[in-house]
């Protein structure tokens, strides 16, 4: 049985340590920054919350970062769960303990791979797209959405690895196999980098994500950074066949000129989005007024897709002004509304 490392233990490695341990699976969960965290899981297990709200309590093993030098053998598998910012450093600290053929999974927002693959190596590296999620309630308690994992072989092979790491994950949630993981990987990026931001600038009451499907006006700077988001793809050898099930010609139309038929499908398609905004996206503040938070996680999904058009000479004027303003909200330059919206519209009309 391989040796499984799981670093960050809130709601996307809780549950998935979680839930392999329960699998009989040999996990060791790593807490990386948060001891209260660790001591409550050792102390009391960890509980974990389902969709439907069922709960049920695991003893998975668990370690403080500090407690690292005491592991007696390296990990064969490596998940890395925490904030994308976190993840070459993490990586970093982790080495040491890990094998040779060690398998270094992300399942984090971001392409992250390309962090990954100059620290252990591209035949360690399996990509692994998340569209589930979780939450963390409190130490030592994690909540469950449902949802499915994409994995697949860089180069498109269906190896023997591969199905072994379907079963594990399939303790989790459902997991499908795909021959082209990459544009999987580039489709979920396209849609994070849509869905928070523009929801933000407009200003949605507490960062409603399905709002931002509902107003044509904001489904058409959707419309625009789907479009922008598929060139660079495209130029890294991943062009998008579709986006949330409408299909890229259908948003590059919309993109230019909305019409009522075309608004709907992209309404229709923005229904399952959550009421609410990603914790990498949106924060607290101390008088309990949500903010946003560009540094959290934005760097790796608007951010990276700037930087790799940038590296592969395709201009993207849509991400780049949307960055601004999230920047500038941030810091209370500016107020979020439809005005910055009719404003980035109006900067990206020849896009």
């Amino acid at each position: 049985m391989r040796k499984i490392a799981i670093a960050g233990v809130g709601g996307i490695g809780g549950n998935m340590g979680g839930y392999m341990t329960k699998g009989g699976q040999d996990v060791t969960l790593i807490c990386m920054s948060w001891l209260e965290n660790a001591e409550a899981i050792k102390k009391d297990g960890l509980t974990l919350v389902s969709p439907s709200g069922e709960q049920q309590t695991v003893k998975p093993k668990v370690l403080f970062i500090d407690e690292l030098p005491q592991l007696k053998n390296k990990f064969d598998v490596l998940f890395i769960c925490m904030s994308s910012n976190d993840t070459v450093k993490t990586l970093n600290t982790l080495k040491p303990y890990l094998t040779k053929d060690c398998w270094v999974i992300s399942p984090q927002n971001g392409i992250n791979e390309d962090l990954i693959i100059p620290i252990v190596g591209r035949k360690n590296v399996i990509p692994c797209v998340s569209h589930t999620g979780g939450g963390f309630v409190r130490p030592g308690v994690v909540s469950m959405h449902e949802g499915y994992y994409v994995i697949g072989e860089l180069d498109g092979k269906i190896t023997l690895r591969i199905k072994e790491l379907e079963e594990i994950l399939s303790l989790v949630v459902p997991v499908r196999i795909s021959g082209n993981v990459m544009q999987a990987r580039w489709h979920k990026l396209c849609i994070a980098s849509m869905v928070a931001p523009v929801a933000q600038i407009y200003g949605f009451e507490h960062g409603f994500l399905r709002g931002a499907f509902s107003h044509e006006k904001t489904r058409q700077l959707l419309a625009r950074l789907v479009v922008e988001v598929n060139r660079v793809a495209a130029a890294a050898g991943s062009p998008l066949d579709s986006v949330e099930t409408i299909k890229i010609e259908y948003w590059a139309k919309y993109a230019k000129r909305p019409t009522p038929k075309l608004g709907l499908q992209i309404e229709t398609a923005g229904a399952h989005f959550p009421n609410n905004t990603p914790p990498s996206i949106g924060k607290t503040d101390n008088n309990g007024q949500r903010r946003i938070s560009f540094s959290s996680e934005m760097e790796h999904i608007n951010g990276y897709i700037i930087r790799k058009g940038r590296e592969l000479g395709v201009p993207t004027p849509v991400n780049e002004i949307i960055v601004k303003y999230i920047e500038d909200i941030e810091k209370d330059k500016i107020q979020p509304g439809i005005a910055k919206i009719d404003e980035i519209l109006k900067q990206t009309q020849a896009s």
